[in-house]
């Protein structure tokens, strides 16, 4: 029995080889039948690397060297392309996508016209001109004017716009600083009418107005008054200044403070009043002069004109004293114009003023 089982051991194993081979054969001819590719059943083409059969109902793959890129319905495959010998293989061809050819180096083609032959390079740019891109496969040697001017002139222009209202605004707060130092260190706090002539004309035509600057002033001139105002007998009193030792009541706003101003005999009373009126235009804070026109009783149109007639040496308030001159005549005093500088809170420009005009020899205290 043994001997027997031995016998058919070689038997069995041919008939389980030939049923594994059988198998094996089936399940590879049902796998390449299923593989076969049909068309769209809607567009009727096949995917791209394939092709339509003769009879339209398979889709066949691309041979070697050719390919379709797109869905197609094709009878065969493109061909693929081969590269120039002015060119050079980007990439080889396979059955999805030609072949990609493009210039050597030194060479170009534009994209957007048919490249049937590559071009060569500039070496170099004209002379004047400097480079700008270099040579590629796509685009020859791009040349241009040099930019370093024109950017250098362009950032020069920009800093220059920017920087010169600055600086004038520096220079203008300046010279109001030394004329604030300037005036309350001076004798008697008086300025030479020309560099205060020019700054306002500077201010006016800038329309720039120093406000803290002329605050700065009165205050300073308020303090200066008040101290000449209590200086003791025998006290060092300033040159250029007169004033009478007395015992001095507490000031208090709108109260006159200092006895009235006559012309000095032997001048006409209207041409020293008019020849004060400079003293007027050196003392007086500049944004008080339309205040101070109100109230002396000129209208609006009045202080207008006065600025439209005065444009030049940038005072108005001269033209506005002159305006108020005509207006009141023979009744004008020197006396009215200090009152009304007290009723505008401006009493210690007012005395400073009477100081000053006695000082140049226009009016002196009426004797009681």
């Amino acid at each position: 029995m043994r001997s027997a089982a031995l016998r058919f051991c070689p038997v069995l194993l041919l008939l389980l080889a030939k049923v594994h081979l059988g198998s094996a054969a089936a399940v590879k001819k049902r796998a390449v039948k299923s593989d076969v590719l049909k068309p769209d059943p809607y567009s009727k083409k096949c995917p791209m690397g394939t092709y339509l059969a003769n009879d339209s109902s398979r889709c066949l793959p691309c041979k070697k060297d050719e390919y379709t890129e797109y869905p197609n319905d094709f009878p065969k495959c493109l061909g693929c392309r081969t590269c120039r010998e002015d060119q050079v293989e980007v990439s080889p061809c396979n059955s999805t996508r030609n072949t990609r050819c493009a210039c050597k180096n030194g060479t170009f083609c534009l994209p957007d016209h048919p490249c049937e032959m590559c071009q060569k390079c500039q070496t170099r740019c004209p002379k004047g001109q400097v480079r700008i891109a270099a040579c590629t496969q796509q685009s020859d040697l791009r040349c241009g004017p040099p930019l370093d001017n024109s950017s250098s002139f362009t950032t020069t222009g920009i800093i220059i716009s920017t920087m010169l209202p600055v600086v004038l605004v520096f220079l203008l707060v300046l010279l109001c600083c030394c004329c604030c130092r300037r005036y309350s260190a001076g004798s008697g706090g008086v300025l030479s009418r020309k560099p205060r002539a020019m700054v306002k004309i500077l201010l006016q035509r800038m329309g720039i107005q120093d406000n803290n600057c002329n605050e700065q002033i009165y205050q300073q001139q308020q303090q200066q008054q008040q101290q000449l105002l209590t200086t003791e007998q025998g006290s060092e009193v300033p040159r250029g200044v007169e004033v009478e030792v007395e015992e001095v009541a507490p000031r208090t706003p709108n109260v006159e403070t200092q006895r009235n101003l006559v012309p000095v005999p032997g001048k006409d009373p209207i041409t020293v009043l008019s020849s004060s009126f400079n003293t007027f235009v050196d003392l007086v804070p500049f944004p008080q002069w339309r205040r101070f026109g109100r109230a002396l009783g000129l209208r609006e149109n009045n202080l207008y004109q006065a600025e439209q007639n005065d444009r030049e040496s940038g005072e108005p308030l001269y033209q506005m004293l002159i305006m108020w001159l005509n207006k009141e005549g023979s009744k004008a005093s020197v006396n009215t114009l200090l009152e009304t500088l007290s009723q505008i809170s401006l009493s210690g420009v007012a005395d400073i003023i009477a100081s000053e005009l006695i000082r140049n020899g226009y009016f002196q205290y009426e004797v009681s």
